[in-house]
């Protein structure tokens, strides 16, 4: 599948509602979802205070959800879609999964997980790396939710 065909705003608002629900569990207001072929195929939500886990994030449930279907369909346009920037460990995790796609809202003003896409073996999986899909959406959850949290997340790529 295209990965331009693809209906990205769609695609993120499953995302958006997957970050609703733990923002009203009271968990960070980030979700995920794992698309293939233009069908989702796994669902995540920040679940750090249910799991007693930091590593609990949106990305890795959705990634572990979707990881048996990754597993027989690697490097076959999976798209990771995150109300969020990755962050580093996240990232990661995409990497090891050989997730080709990341479509994201927010950017991480604090970790800048981009500069991650400069190395040659990040690169070498991560085949497109699209931010600023409804941002403001993102964006206006946080300000919900955890209005603290705001100033660590921008609308825009940090330099």
């Amino acid at each position: 599948m295209d990965f331009n065909a693809l209906d990205h705003p769609y695609f993120m608002r499953e995302a958006l509602h997957e970050a609703e629900q733990a923002g009203l569990a009271g968990e960070m207001p980030i979700g995920a979802v794992v698309v293939h072929a233009g069908t989702i195929i796994g669902r995540g939500r920040a679940r750090h205070t249910q799991r007693h886990s930091e590593i609990a994030h949106a990305e890795l449930n959705a990634l572990l959800e979707a990881e048996k279907h990754i597993h027989d369909h690697i490097h076959d346009g999976i798209v990771l879609y995150t109300t969020v920037e990755p962050c580093v460990m996240c990232l990661g995790a995409v990497v090891m999964s050989d997730v080709d796609h990341i479509v994201f809202g927010l950017y991480d003003v604090n970790i800048h997980p981009q500069q991650m896409l400069a190395m040659p073996y990040v690169r070498r999986h991560i085949r497109d790396y699209l931010g600023g899909i409804l941002v403001e959406e993102s964006l206006e959850l946080f300000k919900r939710f955890r209005q603290q949290d705001v100033p660590f997340f921008s609308l825009s790529s940090a330099p």
